[in-house]
């Protein structure tokens, strides 16, 4: 496990040399004012079989007032690709389902009352038909990132399979997906921030095979819990499931490419 608090994966730099980067505004409330450290809450929401060849939207509430500074998407099978994870009430995700089989999906949020702010990324990336892109979302100066995402509400249908959802740094998410529909997809990422010390750690590399899926998993260090976290690999590295443990963050995905690539996860870990 390697502790990045503050610098970018290498990965990700080299992702950016290769497909499309944008830079982003922030935009959206006002930034939160200090805020004492509070307990974080795995949340699983409830269950739903999304049919062949269709996608769904599944979402879990965080009980008022509390507020969710990260959460994924938990699926069966290796047909279901994420299109979208982001912070709402609670924690909503888009999928799609390309297999011939129905397959289950299930949202997961992290709750806490600790206030969070949340940003978008200005302006939303417009992404070709069988191309990748890639955006980014900042935090208000002075704050970090606990969590993030891309924005969705098609329900699946975009066929945006994400690729990177990570910190990578000084307040900064990136997401990345790859568009698999016949039409152009938009893109926009979101970004968790809070104003609390927060760490972020990544992974150990795991090599998937071509046309094989895999996991990776990355631990919080002890007497820190996960807020939020992700992971990120080539484009044709396509997550099929993102979420959160009581330890650290699991990330499985699926290697579409030409050649053996790499899967990395990554968490945002506090002192709750």
């Amino acid at each position: 496990m390697r502790h990045l608090r503050l610098a970018a994966l290498a990965t990700v730099g080299t992702l950016c040399a290769t497909v499309l980067c944008t830079g982003a505004t922030t935009a959206g409330a006002d930034p939160a004012p200090a805020q004492v450290r509070a307990p974080h809450t795995i949340n699983v929401g409830r269950s739903r079989t999304v049919a062949p060849h269709s996608g769904t939207n599944v979402n879990v509430p965080c009980q008022s007032p509390e507020q969710s500074s990260g959460g994924g998407v938990r699926t069966t099978g290796t047909g279901v690709f994420i299109t979208a994870s982001w912070s709402s009430a609670g924690w909503e995700a888009d999928v799609y389902n390309e297999s011939d089989s129905p397959q289950t999906v299930t949202p997961v949020a992290i709750c806490t009352s600790q206030r969070h702010t949340r940003r978008s990324s200005i302006p939303t990336v417009r992404v070709p038909a069988g191309q990748s892109g890639l955006a980014r979302a900042f935090c208000p100066a002075g704050m970090v990132s606990t969590g993030g995402g891309s924005i969705g509400g098609a329900q699946g249908g975009s066929r945006m399979y994400m690729s990177q959802s990570s910190d990578i740094g000084s307040g900064e998410w990136v997401v990345q997906a790859f568009n698999h529909s016949a039409f152009e997809q938009l893109l926009p990422a979101q970004v968790v921030c809070t104003d609390t010390p927060h760490s972020a750690w990544a992974s150990g590399g795991t090599r998937l095979a071509q046309g094989a899926t895999g996991t990776a998993h990355v631990d919080c260090p002890a007497g820190e819990v996960p807020t939020g976290g992700g992971g990120l690999g080539n484009p044709a590295v396509q997550f099929n499931e993102s979420y959160p443990t009581a330890t650290g963050w699991t990330m499985r995905a699926t290697n579409k490419g030409s050649q053996p690539l790499t899967l990395f996860a990554r968490v945002t870990c506090t002192r709750p």
